[in-house]
């Protein structure tokens, strides 16, 4: 029997939101097609190839299902070959100064990844099924469209949010999940504090997953820290548990796995992080003929015309150094904790998937480095599930309101720059459940199955999330009105008893296209 001291859980959270048919540069379209290019193809094949190599490895990738269907829609499918095949025509006649080397480097990339895109018949989704078969990844689900489930206004929303991601998994990939990625980690119990104080009583999120089934699900750190909510009105308290085993939430059979903040942070902070380093790819500056990025960052502090020509090798020789440096942190926390608590722990590392490839160029070789780095240490490879099926979870945490946002609380989401959102959002839940119940066997059923798309797509997190940042105000601003506006038109026209307009039902069936499988039978409707 081989020792262990512990175990090592690495989640990567995969989600952007539904771009078809809405804008393509600089945002819409773009995003998907980047994403697949930077990040989703070069973690799979660093995935294949480990798995070639004969590593043993365990990775969990929540696959949101917002951006699941992304993955398997013909058209967008077709669209990230035409924007491959455009970059690589782009970067034949690419005239910026920098080596004919640094150019041809770029050059086999993309075409490299263009023909492994083909060669898996344009099916990733496939690819991470088949690795999960052979068990070297774990396959979760999350809300359908990333909705911030603690502040949407109606039960019957989350339920949706929830049964509909089971749903898409169950279909995609052949069973059910047994993990669920709380969107944006947000969590709230039963009984909570709104804004201005009041007391609400309704279910916790646990209970919804509960519900169905759900066995695991992920948490920030902050309560399970020196943590005091920010928010008077919210209810976190100061940590009374540690990040080195998992707790059953609240009176629930659903166990949730805190993150190692301090661990993830070393991982994907720019300002103190790896992916500071200047030897690495710099992001920001990109080539005007092809948007090719030929610089590495080389000093954080200095103008982008100083930047220097980027160095593969010394890249690569960097990436390696800071793998070792890596795993050797992840032991020596494990090592304290076996020391102390004469105990297996778990380091659960949650990330955003984007952030290797797409982010951080070098964010793949990472991970490959790391899986050959832990080869030889006492720790093994586990996932939510694994780690169930073999301890058992006995100990309990009662948490308040928390998400990995920043400080741990909800502020992203709910700010003087986006409350005026929420009213709009809980007016428009109300309609259309009134809508669902009024035409449930009576309306065209197109209608009223474009209606909850509709409903969905609106309760996104990312149009709060991308005002907040700044990353693209105007254009959450039109998403967010144009769902709005679609919730309402629709839901009027069912509870009216009006025709509703064929062309403009036709053309949101083509845009908006997502979950085919919807049905009022769906919503607990009363």
């Amino acid at each position: 029997m081989v020792f262990l001291i512990g175990h090592v859980n690495i989640v990567l959270h995969t989600h952007l939101p539904w771009v078809k048919k809405a804008g393509k540069w600089p945002f819409g379209e773009e995003w998907l097609y980047q994403a697949i290019f930077d990040s989703y193809i070069p973690l799979t094949q660093t995935f294949l190839q480990l798995r070639d190599q004969g590593y043993s490895f365990k990775f969990t990738m929540n696959i949101t299902p917002v951006l699941g269907e992304m993955l398997l829609d013909e058209y967008l499918q077709q669209g990230f070959v035409d924007y491959a095949k455009e970059f690589i025509k782009s970067l034949e006649t690419d005239k910026t100064d920098v080596s004919e080397d640094l150019k041809h480097y770029w050059l086999d990339l993309a075409k490299t990844r263009l023909n492994f895109f083909e060669s898996i018949e344009r099916d990733l989704p496939g690819i991470w099924e088949e690795l999960q078969d052979q068990g070297y990844l774990t396959l979760i689900t999350s809300g359908a469209t990333h909705g911030f489930l603690p502040l949407l206004g109606r039960d019957e929303t989350i339920d949706l949010q929830v049964k509909t991601g089971i749903l898409f998994h169950n279909g995609t990939f052949g069973k059910k999940p047994r993990g669920f990625w709380l969107p944006e980690c947000a969590y709230r119990p039963r009984t909570y504090h709104v804004a201005g104080g009041a007391v609400v009583l309704r279910p916790g999120i646990e209970e919804f997953l509960d519900k169905y089934g759900i066995d695991y699900t992920f948490l920030d750190s902050k309560p399970f820290e020196n943590y005091v909510s920010p928010e008077p009105w919210m209810t976190g308290k100061s940590g009374q548990y540690n990040l080195f085993q998992a707790y059953r939430l609240n009176n629930s059979n659903v166990v949730g796995f805190p993150r190692h903040d301090l661990l993830c942070s070393q991982v994907w902070s720019a300002d103190f992080g790896y992916p500071g380093d200047g030897s690495y790819m710099e992001f920001h500056k990109r080539s005007s003929y092809s948007g090719a990025r030929f610089w590495k960052i080389t000093n954080k502090n200095i103008d982008f015309k100083d930047k220097q020509p980027y160095d593969p090798l010394a890249a690569l020789k960097t990436v390696g150094g800071h793998a070792h440096h890596y795993a050797s942190r992840i032991v020596g926390e494990l090592a304290d904790y076996y020391s102390e608590s004469r105990k297996e722990g778990i380091v659960t590392l949650t990330f955003d998937t984007e952030l290797f490839g797409h982010w951080w160029f070098e964010g793949p070789k990472f991970l490959e480095f790391l899986v050959k780095e832990l080869a030889e240490a006492p720790v093994g490879w586990t996932s939510g599930e694994d780690y169930l099926d073999n301890y058992s979870v006995d100990a309990r945490c009662f948490l308040g309101e928390t998400s990995w946002g920043e400080g741990g609380h909800y502020r992203v989401w709910f700010n003087p720059d986006v409350e005026w959102m929420w009213p709009q959002i809980y007016e428009a839940e109300n309609i259309a459940y009134r809508a669902l119940k009024a035409g449930k066997n009576v309306a065209d059923d197109r209608l009223l199955k474009q209606l909850m798309r509709e409903v969905l797509l609106l309760t996104a997190s990312d149009w709060q999330f991308l005002i907040t940042t700044g990353g693209a105000v105007d254009y959450a601003k039109e998403r967010f009105a144009f769902h709005l506006a679609n919730v309402m038109d629709l839901a009027s026209a069912i509870l009216n008893k009006e025709p509703f307009d064929e062309e403009r039902l036709m053309d949101l069936q083509d845009r908006d296209s997502l979950f085919y499988f919807l049905s009022p039978e769906l919503v607990d409707l009363g």
